[in-house]
């Protein structure tokens, strides 16, 4: 799932944009619907078949126990992405995402203009 996402993302890139921006939301996170053998997977996949490609990860809503799990993934993390990765307050979210997003490449539930898709429709 991982690598088709991330085929359809690319995919959707116009020509001479080689980086993309990620919103992770972890509204409603939990350890119920966690996986951190996934969440390393998924990392491993993301750094060495499509190295440089990520240009900032914004986590968006991260409740406090998200923490512990961050703990234990952050150290499997390069140290190139770990200068990517940025956690956003909920106070000043908009005004983050727009430093970094154009209005009309952000999505409409983050005060952008953009209407989500879903995956398999884009």
């Amino acid at each position: 799932y991982v690598v088709y996402g991330l085929d359809k993302l690319c995919s959707r890139m116009p020509p001479g944009q080689e980086k993309f921006v990620f919103i992770a939301d972890l509204e409603g996170w939990g350890y119920s619907n966690s996986d951190i053998r996934a969440y390393l997977g998924a990392l491993s996949i993301l750094q060495d078949f499509y190295p440089e490609r990520l240009g900032k990860v914004f986590i968006i809503h991260a409740p406090y126990i998200f923490m512990t799990v961050w703990k234990i993934v952050y150290p499997f993390i390069d140290k190139n992405t770990k200068k990517k990765i940025l956690f956003v307050e909920n106070k000043s979210l908009k005004s983050t995402l727009l430093e970094e997003i154009d209005e009309s490449q952000l999505p409409e539930i983050y005060g952008g203009q953009l209407p989500l898709v879903p995956t398999q429709d884009s």
